[in-house]
């Protein structure tokens, strides 16, 4: 029996020790498996398809535009201020076909000169722009070509510090309307901003009221599939979107949000233009993020929704665009193709509006930008500012485009470093809303402005939205703001000093709760059993890491010396993140 075992014994052992080394095998494969399919970092994903051809090189950023067909067209100048020195600007231009009549207007007001430059070398340099006390200009030609001379349009802003901002012609009920954002200067980021219409009585422009508070446009109203009208719009926080309505009333929309951009780049001065199917809109836009290539977005539902955005290869200076498809069907864009510089102005053409087979070159060899496109009698009129100094037009005929052949390539013969695009890290957030449990508190140093004047504090997300906002309106009345619900607090003192404490608490299936205190100035209030202010009526699941504050006065009224912390008695010890003042004493508990 032993002799009998034994081999026997000897084979379990062996048998085993193979299924022992088989199973670490196994295993060995699969871990690798797993590691080599969890990449290091999220892969960068293909950009979308929108400029094609056997002509172009494998990285759009390396296209010579010396290179690119030159389109002939008629030239001439509607006003310029260069002889100025870089004191006077011109820009935002935008031109219509009204009454037999060709109608331009654009932004004109003062400019900064650029320390150490003279007069001459300023004709082709930028000035400081969009300051207070910018107005609008408008000019009028038969043909196009030869214009009168410019005219005021606005008349000077309607408040100290503010400016306005060219935004459009738009010719609704056999009205021609001027549209333009009144802005609380310089830039337009702040509360103020407001979208008016002046319009042509015949004789002379006439205020025609308020179009849409806290909004700019991009460009003018167009019609939708639907018979409304669309325009593409930022607010004062730079969050786009579009306005559709305008039928019942010039100053009747709704606003829906373009997108949802996912934090890498920062999306700018949007328009929409509708595919040959009738149905889908594309959204084109600007990245102030540094991809230098343009954005793109989709709806199906007349701009109610829309895809996320995705960037595009088509090449941007990271400057303002137009698109226009003619009579023929063909979709034309002008920009600044360039990723380099803003120069030249470049046409892309299209047969179907999402991929540009033709690129070629409009005008150039200096600083040329802001260009819009009407059409009549098959001819394109192209609208541009030089150096923000000029209002400029091109007048193209569309056989010149229909002739247009592309080379063999484009693609410049010694290769530029490769553009690097500005990292868009978001910081850490402080608080997840989408959580359930989550506290944070802030606090800051509110001085209620006087009459008339708003002021705001707002949590936002690392791109810019805002979440979370604690304002105070032109009546005084204090407003907590969850995402898109708000609830009314008490009117305040005019001139009167507090300090603000704010706490908040996410939840996952339910609303976010928001509490709000005003104490007594200098000092952080401890956390009460009745606040001042509770909203518990919206909901967002987003992740806050930015404080943004706003407000309407030049004075020091508004809130300050913004603290955040995960607990009450971390806010002591919390360094001021956002609107620094100098006070006698740091808040204290």
């Amino acid at each position: 029996m032993l002799l009998r075992r034994e081999p026997v014994m000897k084979f379990a052992w062996r048998l085993l020790w193979r299924s022992v080394l088989v199973s670490l095998s196994l295993l060995t494969s699969l871990t690798s498996l797993r590691a080599d399919d969890r990449p290091a970092s999220p892969p960068q994903p293909t950009p979308a398809r929108m400029l094609a051809g056997d002509w172009l090189p494998h990285d759009p950023h390396q296209i010579d535009y010396e290179r690119l067909p030159h389109v002939t067209g008629r030239h001439a100048v509607i006003s310029d201020v260069r002889i100025h020195g870089g004191t006077r600007v011109h820009q935002h231009a935008y031109l219509a076909h009204h009454d037999g009549r060709f109608w331009a207007m654009w932004s004109d007001g003062p400019g900064l000169p650029r320390p150490g430059v003279s007069p001459q070398q300023h004709r082709n340099l930028v000035p400081g722009h969009d300051q207070p006390d910018t107005r609008n200009s408008f000019a009028t030609s038969r043909d196009g070509l030869t214009w009168t001379q410019p005219k005021d349009l606005t008349g000077p802003p309607r408040k100290a510090g503010y400016g306005w901002i060219a935004r459009g012609l738009w010719q609704r009920d056999g009205q021609l309307l001027a549209l333009a954002s009144h802005f609380n200067a310089p830039g337009y980021a702040g509360l103020g901003l407001s979208l008016e219409a002046f319009r042509w009585n015949g004789k002379q422009w006439v205020a025609h009221g308020t179009v849409l508070d806290d909004s700019m446009n991009n460009f003018p109203p167009q019609r939708l599939p639907s018979g409304e009208w669309m325009m593409t719009r930022r607010d004062h926080q730079r969050q786009v979107s579009v306005m559709v309505g305008g039928t019942t009333a010039f100053n009747d929309w709704r606003v829906h949000p373009l997108a949802a951009y996912d934090g890498q780049g920062r999306p700018e001065e949007p328009y929409w233009y509708i595919l040959p199917d009738g149905k889908t809109i594309v959204g084109l836009i600007r990245d102030n993020g540094g991809s230098k290539f343009l954005l793109r977005t989709m709806s199906h539902d007349y701009g109610r929704t829309w895809s996320k955005i995705q960037r595009t290869n088509f090449p941007d200076a990271t400057s303002k665009f137009f698109v226009h498809r003619t009579r023929r069907g063909d979709y034309v864009m002008v920009s600044n193709g360039n990723p380099r510089r803003r120069d030249p102005l470049t046409l892309a053409i299209s047969r179907d509006g999402l991929v540009f087979t033709k690129l070629c070159w409009l005008i150039g060899g200096r600083h040329v930008d802001y260009p819009h496109i009407i059409e009549h009698d098959d001819h394109l009129l192209i609208a541009f500012s030089g150096a923000k100094q000029t209002v400029e037009v091109l007048k193209v005929s569309l056989d010149s485009l229909d002739r247009l052949r592309m080379p063999a390539s484009v693609a410049l013969v010694q290769p530029l470093p490769p553009i690097q695009p500005i990292p868009q890290q978001p910081p850490s957030h402080w608080i997840d809303l989408g959580d359930e449990g989550s506290t944070l508190y802030v606090t800051a140093e509110l001085t209620v402005p006087a009459e008339g004047s708003q002021t705001a504090l707002a949590l936002a997300t690392a791109s810019g939205q805002q979440r979370v906002r604690l304002r105070v309106d032109r009546d005084g009345r204090l407003l907590a703001q969850l995402y898109q619900q708000t609830v009314t607090g008490p009117r305040l003192e005019f001139g009167r000093r507090h300090t603000v404490l704010i706490r908040l608490h996410s939840h996952r299936n339910r609303a976010d709760e928001m509490h709000v205190l005003l104490g007594p100035a200098g000092t952080i209030p401890p956390e009460p059993e009745r606040w001042t202010l509770v909203n518990t009526q919206g909901s967002s699941a987003a992740n806050l890491s930015r404080v943004i504050c706003a407000s309407e006065t030049t004075n020091a009224a508004g809130f300050g010396n913004v603290r955040v912390a995960a607990t009450h008695a971390g806010l002591a010890q919390a360094p001021i993140i956002a609107g620094r003042r100098k006070t006698k004493s740091a808040p204290r508990e």
